[in-house]
């Protein structure tokens, strides 16, 4: 997947500045970064939230840009993660 190509772009430009290892956000946050609502999935099912190597290109995002997402659906929020590729 191509980054430079999906919707989900901001994302990875956003999570792959941060010089931390935890980004914790709401939602609506997210939603303000990508310039639009989240699916209705990414708010009822954990596997929107999937960290694979898959066609999904939301993920592709965060794994490329070295975050795994941790959905907190209850909070309405997720955690990105830093983690190191073996």
């Amino acid at each position: 997947m191509n980054t430079r190509s999906s919707k989900y772009e901001p994302l990875y430009k956003f999570l792959k500045l941060k010089d931390t290892n935890r980004v914790v956000m709401t939602f609506s946050d997210l939603e303000d970064i990508l310039g639009f609502t989240l699916p209705t999935t990414a708010l009822k099912r954990d596997q929107w939230w999937v960290n694979n190597n898959s066609q999904h290109t939301q993920a592709n995002s965060w794994l490329k840009a070295g975050f795994r997402a941790v959905p907190k659906l209850n909070e309405k929020k997720v955690e990105f993660v830093k983690y190191l590729e073996e």
